[in-house]
């Protein structure tokens, strides 16, 4: 786990054994680095300049030899800062860059996008919450919180925070299996008004998901197909 964390940091191999044999040993000169920890000397002192580079090693002379040894484990705080840095600047530098892409004007943007598996429904659900729009939900059987697990909680409790309004249709039987939730109201009607797909409308998108073993959703954005799913919703929300 170490030596993968260390990786992570942009660590070479050698150098991972350097600094680990150091940080054991205490200090230590090259020739007797290379000889207990079989790296050829000069690779050791490749390795070893590498180490001072990141700020996690150090040396001192004794009688013209220099001697090293590994600084405080704290010390690589300061690495992981540094690489934290550099991760937010090429984000957000991508990101600008993204933006500068003027789109082929030739090209109609895609308006259906199919979904699978929990992480497919992870990414709907955060674009649902995103969108920041009412969300209006017809469903035979929501297994939301069965297949997601603690996600459920946890999305609607963004939800919440964000003050999204939601409605939700069920079958009558449902009527005691559901919590009450801050923004969030629930209409019950009669299994022949609901399918086994669970229908999503928020803005102008519509969500399809099937609740088989491997969950299908759907993704229409489209004005008008969203204005008539919702007119449906509509009109069973007040029968």
């Amino acid at each position: 786990m170490i030596e993968e964390n260390l990786t992570r940091l942009g660590f070479s191999p050698s150098e991972i054994k350097v600094y680990i044999h150091l940080l054991k040993i205490g200090s230590s000169y090259p020739k007797k680095i290379s000889s207990e920890t079989k790296i050829n000397r000069s690779n050791i002192y490749e390795a070893l300049d590498r180490l001072i580079a990141k700020g996690v090693v150090s040396f001192i002379t004794k009688n013209k030899v220099k001697w090293f040894e590994a600084n405080k484990p704290e010390s690589i705080m300061s690495l992981i800062k540094e690489k934290e840095e550099e991760i937010e600047k090429a984000k957000n530098q991508l990101v600008n860059d993204l933006k500068k892409i003027e789109p082929n004007q030739d090209k109609k943007s895609l308006e259906a996008g199919i979904f699978t598996g929990k992480k497919g429904l992870r990414v709907i659900f955060e674009e649902i919450l995103k969108e920041r729009k009412p969300i209006s939900l017809i469903a035979a059987e929501f297994q939301f919180k069965e297949v997601l697990g603690s996600y459920f909680e946890l999305w609607h409790k963004k939800r919440v925070q964000q003050k999204i309004e939601q409605r939700s249709i069920f079958p009558r039987d449902y009527k005691l299996k559901l919590k009450k939730k801050e923004f969030l109201t629930y209409k019950f009607v009669d299994n022949s008004y609901t399918n086994p797909t669970t229908t999503i409308i928020y803005g102008d998108n519509c969500v399809f998901i099937q609740w088989v073993k491997e969950p299908i959703a759907i993704k229409i954005h489209n004005k008008e197909i969203a204005k008539s799913h919702l007119n449906y919703f509509n009109m069973l929300w007040i029968t």
